[in-house]
């Protein structure tokens, strides 16, 4: 640790406060707050380390809201690496007195259940055996990652339902995990909270299983086993990819409509698209849909504007409100009917957003849209 921390102290002396950074942070968007922006939190970050004051809940209140969506990191001139700064900075004061109370909470629940909503296991797993219905996976050596908010939240169950009815379509067979499945450790990792527990449970899972693929729905899951599990035994792939493949492979095909033109928008996930670069993938599926059409936002790709949700939706939740406010009206400004995502948790936030702006555009999980369009699939289709 030691060393660790003298690496995120040099690398503070890097930031020369140009201010690129505010203008692609979220959080300063919405807030105007300078302490929410990398140089703000820097500076904060370097008073503390150079005694001229304490580390206090000002500053552990603008350390933990940040939502880790990176847009910084891209836009640094300097190539300072603020990512590793500040989860530095969380890992060194994630075990004192002022971690927000949220993330204890979330801490507890992920510590009780396993799952980032602290639900009852059994309930969700009994619903899930209702629901999720993937080919025959027995003897497959490809696993489906749930993941904690489609898995635990009713809401989101129907992406998770959607994936496997298109799993089932075309004939690829997985295992299901059920309660072997634990918190990938995301939300506790972000935090600079330890998941070796997790990442120990879930790996042997996997290798008694003869796991060798694991495919997601969900952006935080593909990001947390790319970046925080050490393994090169397992190919991590996300839904979006599968399916990208999928069509390239001539296993897709659609349902004719007679209706007219769909007009989307896709957001970018940031665990997606800024931490991975999967970008592409997704729109290559929304793109060869015979009734679709998609209409990019100002702000795509690697200038994606974030969602407002990860640690700023528990710590600070009307910052997060604010953010996914001004992504739903940019989303609004492209004419589009629905926006489309290829992350649950954008889903949650971003349609939260949606409905309290006033039900204009629908938002939607990739695989969703997939689902009521590919053929053989489900028979009443949207």
């Amino acid at each position: 640790m030691a060393d660790r921390i003298s690496s995120y102290e040099e690398e503070m002396l890097r930031c020369t406060r140009c201010g690129y950074c505010q203008a692609s942070c979220p959080t300063f968007e919405a807030a105007h707050d300078e302490r929410s922006t990398a140089r703000g939190l820097i500076q904060l970050l370097r008073g503390v380390a150079e005694g001229a004051f304490s580390f206090k809940e000002g500053v552990a209140q603008a350390l933990w809201r940040c939502p880790d969506c990176r847009a910084c990191d891209q836009h640094c001139p300097g190539g300072v690496h603020i990512a590793q700064i500040l989860t530095a900075a969380r890992r060194r004061y994630a075990e004192t007195a002022h971690l927000p109370p949220a993330v204890r909470e979330i801490r507890s629940r992920i510590e009780r259940s396993h799952n980032v909503l602290g639900t009852a296991s059994e309930e969700d797993l009994s619903a899930q055996a209702t629901l999720f219905t993937p080919p025959d996976g027995e003897k497959a050596d490809s696993a489906f990652w749930v993941g904690c908010l489609s898995g635990h939240d009713p809401d989101l169950r129907s992406i998770a339902q959607s994936f496997c009815q298109i799993l089932s379509t075309l004939g690829e067979p997985v295992q299901l995990l059920g309660g072997g499945e634990w918190c990938c450790g995301y939300p506790l990792q972000a935090a600079g909270l330890p998941i070796q527990e997790l990442i120990s449970h879930n790996m042997e899972t996997l290798q008694a299983r003869g796991i060798r693929r694991l495919i997601t729905i969900c952006a935080h899951g593909y990001h947390t086993w790319k970046e925080a599990y050490a393994q090169e035994s397992i190919e991590i792939v996300h839904a979006s990819e599968f399916l990208s493949d999928a069509l390239d492979a001539g296993r897709i095909s659609w349902v004719n409509s007679s209706t007219d033109s769909l007009f989307v928008t896709y957001h970018d996930p940031c665990d997606l698209g800024r931490k991975h670069g999967v970008y592409d993938p997704p729109r290559r599926v929304l793109e060869a849909m015979p009734d679709v059409e998609l209409l990019e936002m100002k702000r795509t790709r690697g200038n994606s504007f974030c969602c407002g949700g990860a640690s700023t939706e528990s710590v600070d939740p009307g910052q997060s409100e604010a953010i996914a406010a001004l992504r739903i009206a940019e989303a609004e400004s492209t004419g589009a009917e629905a926006l489309v995502t290829s992350c649950p948790q954008c889903k949650r936030v971003l349609s939260a957003a949606a409905e309290r702006a006033g039900g204009r555009i629908a938002v939607l999980d990739l695989v969703e849209l997939v689902d009521s369009r590919i053929e053989n699939g489900k028979k009443e289709r949207t």
